[in-house]
C-alpha cells in the first residue's frame, strides 16, 4: 500500500491514529476531541550513546566550582565557555574516591587516579585484576541500547610531550589508558588518519550520494506535502482543536527549519576530506580535529560508546599558546600556590573547556529522528584523575555531565554539592563525599544496566540526583 492509500484508509478510520499523508511523506496528528478519536504517540527511538572525557593533571578548582547549588548559579571562568549549554548539564561537587585509587603507594598519585577514572579499582598490589574493567565497557557488553554497532566501542586520545614515566605503576598503560576490559588495557588511537580509517571503514562513496539524494528529497518540508489534507482536516476541527493545530504544524515547521539549517543535516553521515593533520603537528592544532572525528563516529552511528582522553596523565604538553610563556602542564600543576602557577592553571582549564564546549555543540546540532539532538539522547562524562594537581587527592573531584540519555538523567543546569566547602575556595575542599563510583552505577543504570554496585565494592547503589 502506497503513503497516499495507507493515509487515506487511516483518515477513513482504518486506524486508532490520525495521520496526514502525501507520496512524499506521512505525519502523525495530535489527539482532536472533534474528531471523537484518541490519537496515540508514536515516539521515535534514539540511540543512547555514552562517552567519557578525560583531561590530565587536576583542575584549578577555585576557578570551577559554583559557589551556589541549585540551578541559578554564576558561572566560574573555566565553565564559562558552557554558558549556552547550561541547562544540558550538571556539575557534582564533593564526590571522593580517594582511598580506592590510591589506598597506597605505588603508582603515585597520576597513575592511580587514571586508571581507576572508570573502573573504581586500584592498582597498588592489584597489578593483575581480572575484574579491572571500566564502566563504558560495562555498558557496552550489557546495554542492549548501544549494541549492534560496528565498532563495539572507540577510544580515542592525543600523544603529548611526557617524561615517558609511569609514575611507578607497572607500565605506561595505567597512565595512558582510562579503558580496560578484564585487565586489559584499550589503547588509544592517537592518529587523526587511523581514526578516521576506523570510522569510516567499509564506507561506500556511491551508496553514500545516493543515500544523500533521498535524504535531500526528504528535506522537502512535510507540511508542504500534506498541505491540501491540512486545509480540509482544519475545516472539521472547532475553535479550540484549530489552536491546537496550529500549535502543533508551527512547532513541525520550526523543526523542519532547525533541521534545514544544519550544514551537514539530521542523520546525515557524509564522509569529510580524510584529515591530513599529523601526529607531531602542534597539540593545539590537533585536538579539535580529534574532537570532530569523534562527532563524526556519533553522527555517523559507527559507535555508542566512546573514551576520550585529551592528553596522559603527567602530560608535559606545554600551554604556552595560552598562557604566554612556558607553561609545561604537569610542572605548573604542581603549583605550590604560586599565583602565577595558579592563574597558568586556570588558563590552561578555560582552554580545555573551551573544546569540549565546541565538541557538545557540534553535537547538539545533530538533531535525530525523535527531534532531540544528539547529546540531548547521550550521557557525556567529564574529569581527570585527580581534582588539585599540587596534592594528588582524589576527593572533591571535578565532575561535569551532560546530556539526560533522553530523559533519563538529571541535569538540567544543576550544580550538587556533597560536601560544605567554603568560599572563598581553598584549591582542595574537604573528603567525605559520595563515592564517585555512585555515579558510574547511576550512568550505568540509566543505561539499562542493573547494578548496584562497581568497582572495588565500596560504592553501593547509585547517585539518585542524577537518575530522573
Amino acid at each position: 500500500m502506497n503513503a497516499r492509500r495507507r493515509s487515506r484508509s487511516m483518515m477513513n478510520g482504518g486506524s486508532r491514529r490520525k495521520f496526514l499523508g502525501g507520496a512524499a511523506a506521512v505525519i502523525g496528528l495530535p489527539f482532536f476531541e472533534s474528531l471523537e478519536r484518541r490519537a496515540h504517540a508514536q515516539a521515535a527511538v534514539a540511540p543512547m550513546r555514552f562517552m567519557a572525557i578525560y583531561v590530565p593533571n587536576g583542575i584549578h578548582m577555585p576557578d570551577w566550582t559554583p559557589t551556589t547549588t541549585g540551578t541559578g548559579w554564576t558561572m566560574p571562568p573555566i565553565l564559562a565557555p558552557l554558558e549556552s549549554l547550561r541547562s544540558k548539564i550538571a556539575v557534582l561537587s564533593g564526590l571522593d574516591h580517594h582511598m580506592t585509587a590510591e589506598p597506597a603507594d605505588p603508582p603515585g598519585g597520576h597513575a592511580s587516579g587514571t586508571e581507576s577514572f572508570l573502573t573504581m579499582r586500584k592498582v597498588n598490589n592489584n597489578a593483575n585484576d581480572p575484574n579491572r574493567t571500566s564502566i563504558d565497557q560495562v555498558i557496552a557488553a550489557m546495554s542492549p541500547g548501544v549494541a549492534g554497532r560496528p565498532l563495539p566501542s572507540l577510544q580515542l586520545g592525543l600523544t603529548v610531550t611526557n617524561d615517558g614515566g609511569s609514575d611507578g605503576a607497572p607500565s605506561t598503560s595505567f597512565n595512558e589508558c582510562v579503558a580496560w576490559n578484564k585487565n586489559t588495557p584499550l589503547p588509544n588511537t592517537t592518529s587523526a588518519q587511523t581514526a578516521f580509517d576506523r570510522i569510516f571503514a567499509g564506507f561506500s562513496p556511491v551508496a553514500s550520494n545516493t543515500d544523500a539524494a533521498k535524504r535531500a528529497a526528504l528535506r522537502t518540508s512535510v507540511l508542504d506535502n500534506v498541505a491540501a489534507q491540512t486545509q480540509a482536516l482544519e475545516a472539521k476541527l472547532n475553535p479550540a482543536d484549530k489552536i491546537k493545530a496550529d500549535h502543533y504544524f508551527t512547532s513541525i515547521r520550526a523543526l523542519e527549519t532547525r533541521i534545514q539549517s544544519l550544514a551537514t543535516g539530521s542523520g546525515t553521515c557524509a564522509m569529510p576530506a580524510k584529515p591530513t593533520v599529523a601526529t607531531t603537528a602542534p597539540y593545539k592544532d590537533r585536538v579539535p580535529v580529534m574532537f570532530e572525528l569523534a562527532a563524526l563516529a556519533l553522527q555517523c552511528d559507527v559507535t555508542r560508546v566512546m573514551t576520550f582522553m585529551v592528553a596522559r596523565s603527567t602530560s608535559l604538553e606545554d600551554f604556552s599558546f595560552v598562557t604566554g610563556k612556558s607553561s609545561p602542564h604537569h610542572t605548573v600543576s604542581h603549583h605550590m600556590n604560586v599565583k602565577a602557577n595558579l592563574d597558568a592553571l586556570s588558563l590552561i582549564g578555560q582552554w580545555e573547556l573551551t573544546q569540549v564546549a565546541t565538541f557538545l555543540k557540534r553535537i547538539d546540532g545533530m538533531i535525530e529522528a525523535n527531534g532531540k539532538s544528539v547529546l540531548d539522547n547521550m550521557s557525556v562524562y567529564f574529569s581527570s584523575e585527580i581534582s588539585d594537581g599540587n596534592s594528588h587527592k582524589k576527593y572533591d573531584m571535578p565532575v561535569l555531565l551532560a546530556g539526560n540519555l533522553g530523559g533519563k538523567l538529571k541535569t538540567g543546569g544543576n550544580h550538587f554539592m556533597y560536601t560544605a566547602i567554603p568560599f572563598p575556595r581553598p584549591v582542595l575542599g574537604p573528603s567525605g563525599g559520595p563515592h564517585t563510583g555512585k555515579v558510574l552505577i547511576a550512568l550505568a543504570n540509566a543505561f539499562g544496566v542493573p547494578i548496584t554496585t562497581f568497582g572495588d565494592g565500596v560504592a553501593q547503589g547509585p547517585l539518585t540526583d542524577i537518575l530522573a
